[in-house]
């Protein structure tokens, strides 16, 4: 929405935000400063259904100036170093290590930091010499990461592979506890081990990273060359993401009173308009803000223009199938509802269906698709918490593991972009790790992009698709500075959505699955 002088001054004298804080927060107010209907075109339709919450641009700003996600190819800076910040190519595990931190702190995202530091074991395997001398480096890579990018949007990838750079950064994630970098593992049980996998399982349990991505089904959808990145956002390498604009799903069937209001009228038009604003914002970035005529990053082969996408992305599925069930005089819950379904799988298919029919622009390597993305939620509104984040079931009215899963798999469908769920379990899983892949691969067979676990008694958490420390949660909320922007997030998300108080898994679902 629309900034005002105010928000500068208000954030000025916060005291609970740092000076790196403040700078970020200052400049995405002067993005919002100038209004869109005068810079992007946006019609006054438009402009109604972002005012009434309906339509949701997390605030991105309006005087854009670079994409939401860039997922560098990080095996150039290998191949050919980087001209513009001198760095020749690398032949040893340090010089690698030195030049990705240095190129790090120059890749840009909608926080100001890198959402995406590549895959890490591919990019480091060349370099491993030593298991003992290495594993110190790696450890001492990834704690500077968490010290200097204080946000958990970072993202790393590993896998498919076992190797030996890979073990070295699941023991080290272990060891460090840290928030950042987020990680996932491509994870195929026909190419990874079953050793890294329960390796990954084991880090994922401890220190809620890391997830696990299908990466049979993510390749299918976008080819070997993407990556993970932010939550969990699947993207094209050398390419990223525009932008993202999310439909509050909670929020239009609110304003409905039957299925057939909302699937066939009120929510094609919102969509149609948010799809709309979406072309403006890609026009201006390519054309007017001259990002990828003026970064090296695009100068030098990290990233094309041409591999960029948008991403189109909803919340609130459950509480838009909720509100429609009680309007059928119907009590049950999105999630254990047989009618829930056939509602919910309406509102997807309908959605999918006018996302297909739309060319977005500037979305060459998505054939001129925007990418469905499944959005982890936000608290950037009093409306954010009648909308649960993506199309997960609002949390204490979960089923049993199994039909957990069951129910949720089919969704996963829509999501090219990213989607997934999250498990907690108890400490007892530590010692059976072979379940936990059982339950991934299950998982995956039922058609699963993406599944979380972690144990609920840890301070590391997973909020929705980034992770928090909950001590770190407890100090924002009493008034304190914290080191990540991320822990607002967390605390404004568990505020909207109760994400911390979600089920735990017990061995009788373990069991069943």
């Amino acid at each position: 929405m629309l900034a005002t002088l105010q928000d500068i001054l208000d954030t000025v004298k916060a005291e609970n935000l740092t000076y790196q804080q403040k700078l970020m927060t200052l400049g995405n107010i002067a993005e919002r400063l100038i209004d869109p209907r005068e810079l992007l075109g946006y019609s006054e339709e438009e402009w109604a259904y972002l005012e009434n919450q309906m339509i949701c641009d997390l605030n991105e700003g309006y005087a854009i100036y670079r994409p939401r996600y860039i997922l560098p190819d990080y095996s150039v800076y290998l191949a050919n170093g980087c001209r513009f910040l001198d760095l020749p190519v690398p032949t040893t595990l340090d010089e690698v290590l030195d030049g990705l931190l240095i190129i790090y702190s120059h890749v840009p995202s909608i926080t100001t930091f890198p959402v995406y530091i590549g895959r890490l074991d591919s990019l480091l395997e060349p370099f491993m010499t030593n298991e003992a001398e290495d594993y110190v480096k790696i450890k001492r890579f990834l704690n500077h990461i968490d010290k200097t990018v204080p946000d958990s949007f970072c993202h790393a990838n590993v896998g498919p592979y076992e190797t030996t750079a890979g073990k070295l950064i699941l023991q080290a994630v272990i060891e460090l506890e840290n928030t950042t970098p987020n990680m996932t593992i491509r994870y195929d049980k026909q190419k990874t081990s079953r050793r890294f996998a329960e390796l990954a399982a084991k880090a994922c349990l401890l220190v809620s990273k890391p997830s696990f991505a299908n990466d049979a089904y993510y390749t299918a959808d976008l080819g070997e060359e993407y990556g993970i990145a932010s939550c969990y956002n699947a993207l094209p390498e050398c390419g990223g993401a525009y932008t993202l604009t999310r439909l509050r799903l909670g929020t239009i069937a609110r304003a409905c009173t039957s299925v057939d209001e909302m699937v066939e009228h009120l929510l094609p038009k919102v969509a149609k308009l948010a799809l709309s604003t979406m072309d403006k914002r890609h026009k201006f970035i390519v054309e007017q803000s001259h990002f990828f005529k003026s970064s090296f990053l695009a100068q030098e082969g990290f990233i094309k223009q041409t591999n960029f996408s948008g991403m189109f992305a909803i919340v609130g599925l459950a509480d838009a199938t909720n509100h429609l069930l009680q309007q059928e005089g119907l009590t049950e819950t999105f999630g254990q509802s047989a009618r829930g379904e056939e509602i919910a799988t309406a509102i997807m298919e309908k959605l999918q269906a006018i996302n297909n029919e739309h060319h977005g622009i500037y979305a060459q390597r998505t054939s001129g698709r925007y990418l469905l993305h499944a959005q982890v939620g936000a608290s950037n509104h009093e409306e954010d918490k009648g909308n649960t984040p993506a199309h997960r079931i609002k949390v204490g009215q979960e089923p049993t593991l199994l039909a957990h899963l069951k129910q949720s798999a089919p969704y996963h469908q829509y999501f090219p972009s990213g989607t997934g769920d999250l498990f907690a379990f108890d400490q007892t899983y530590t010692d059976h790790l072979d379940a936990v892949v059982d339950i991934i691969d299950g998982a995956f067979a039922l058609g699963y992009r993406y599944i979380t676990t972690y144990l609920k008694n840890t301070d590391l958490i997973r909020v929705t698709g980034y992770l928090v420390k909950k001590s770190e949660v407890e100090r924002f909320r009493k008034g304190e500075a914290v080191l990540r922007d991320t822990t607002w997030f967390g605390s404004g998300t568990d505020e909207c959505a109760q994400v911390f108080d979600r089920q735990l898994r017990d061995t009788d679902d373990v069991n069943a699955a």
